[in-house]
This record gives C-alpha cells, structure tokens and sequence, in this order.
C-alpha cells in the first residue's frame, strides 16, 4: 500500500501522517547500522563516518509546495515532496558513497524511485552529493504502507561545503552575490581535489600494508576506519594505549609471580 492509498482511505490526520515517515525513519537508521555492522565484521572497516536523520518541518513543506504551484494539503504533499524524511549518510571516502549505493540498492524490501548522482553531475552551484528516492514498507497493526525516504550521501569534505552553502545562502536569502558563488565554486572544485587526493592516499598506504605483508588487520589504519579523535600527541589512540598497557600490566604480574615463585623456592631448599 503506498502512502496515497493510506490517505484515500481516511487516514488523514497530519499527525497519523507523521507516523509513518518517522518510522521510515527508524527502519532506514536501523538498516544503515546494520549494512555498517556487516561491513566492519567482514572486512574490519567502517565506510559511515557518521549519519544524520531529519523530518521535514510543517513550515519547509508548505514553502516547497508553494514554490511548485502546490495548494499545502496532506495528498500534495504525498505526491511532489519525497523529501519530508531524510537521511543523510557521510563517508570517509568516495569509493565508499558507491559502495553503500549498491547495498542499499539490493536490499529487497527498498524500492528505488530515482537516482540523481550529483557526484558525477555536480549542480551549477557546486553541490555535490549521492541522492536515492526509495520507499521503504512500513509494518502497521493492519497493513503495510510503503513510506518515501530521501536518502542523500556523500563525504565529510562534500557535506562540510554543502553546509556552509546552505548558511550562506540563507543569508541572503537565496540571492548571495555573483563572487560569492564564483568563489564557493571554487571552493566546490578544492573540495574534489581534496577527496580525490585522500582516496588516492588511502589506496597507497592500503597497497603499501599488502607489500610489507602488515598483520594488522585494516580497522588498525586510522585512514581506512571511522576517525575516533581519541589520540594523543604521538598520534596513539587511546584504545591501542589501554591495550598496550593492559599487555604491559599482565607480563608484570607475570614476571611477579616468577620472582615470588623463586623466593619461595629459595626457602625451601
């Protein structure tokens, strides 16, 4: 059932409305930790650095409608806003974006509506970003109603931009200055040079761990797993320093127990 027939059939309220799309929000989060969970125990690294999930205000979806032509009622707003959930997933790197397209694609319960790869076909502003329309079924008392859910992915370098161009513009009110946005293109072009660089650094050191025959396993590379921050000024994590020290601790109580052993020893004889 989609979310059209739900409403066809006097479940009209704004609030029963609202329930589905945050609970498209709950299944979408939950399937994202999963898809990461099986990645890092497969192949110990994390492709999510982080995830972001909103729902759309009443007062952003009556201004989108409007701006389409839209009367502001709840059919409306099922039809022409696929936005009103959103998730938004950021990566490390942008191998990783295409990576958890294609696992989220073969998921059976997802269907996808549209694809706008906005990576390979920035917008003239210098947006960049992986954008999926899917819906997702939602499991009610009586029936199931499959629920739209904007999913929007990209790296930490991409969303800073983007963020900062939202601010920006905001500003103005949508109306910034022409060399303001002649230099967030710029910026936009900076953004692509860097993610390219840190993927291409990345498969350097991951080639250069294959060829000294490294034993640790890839979630040991600060720049192939989740950036934690928990490090110190050498640049040890404070995770390794409890494992080291824990491993310290235990051949200490060990080598306590071989001078004990021989003190005892010693006496008897």
């Amino acid at each position: 059932m989609s979310e059209q027939t739900y409403m066809n059939e006097g479940i009209d309220s704004w609030n029963s409305f609202m329930l589905l799309y945050n609970s498209a929000l709950k299944e979408m989060g939950t399937k994202v930790e999963i898809l990461n969970d099986e990645f890092q125990h497969i192949h110990q690294y994390n492709p999510i650095e982080y995830v972001k999930k909103r729902i759309k205000t009443p007062e952003s979806i009556v201004k989108k409608l409007k701006r389409y032509g839209y009367e502001s009622t709840l059919e409306n707003m099922s039809k022409y806003v696929n936005d009103v959930a959103g998730v938004r997933i950021v990566c490390s790197f942008t191998s990783d974006i295409y990576r958890l397209t294609d696992m989220i694609r073969a998921q059976d319960d997802i269907t996808v509506l549209s694809i706008k790869d906005y990576i390979k076909n920035p917008k003239e502003s210098g947006y960049k970003s992986y954008h999926m329309i899917v819906t997702i079924p939602i499991f009610l008392s009586d029936r199931v109603v499959d629920t739209k859910v904007e999913i929007q992915i990209r790296t930490i370098a991409m969303d800073f931009w983007a963020s900062l161009e939202h601010k920006i513009y905001y500003k103005f009110e949508g109306n910034a200055p022409e060399y303001i946005s002649r230099d967030l293109r710029e910026c936009s072009s900076i953004v692509s040079m860097l993610d390219a660089k840190m993927l291409s650094l990345n498969e350097a050191i991951m080639e250069a761990k294959k060829e000294q025959g490294d034993p640790r396993p890839e979630s040991w590379d600060r720049n192939a797993q989740a950036h934690t921050g928990d490090e110190d000024e050498d640049g040890i994590s404070i995770q390794e320093e409890m494992e080291w020290n824990l491993h310290r601790s235990d051949l200490e109580n060990e080598d306590e127990a071989l001078n004990q052993a021989s003190v005892q020893a010693g006496k008897k004889a």
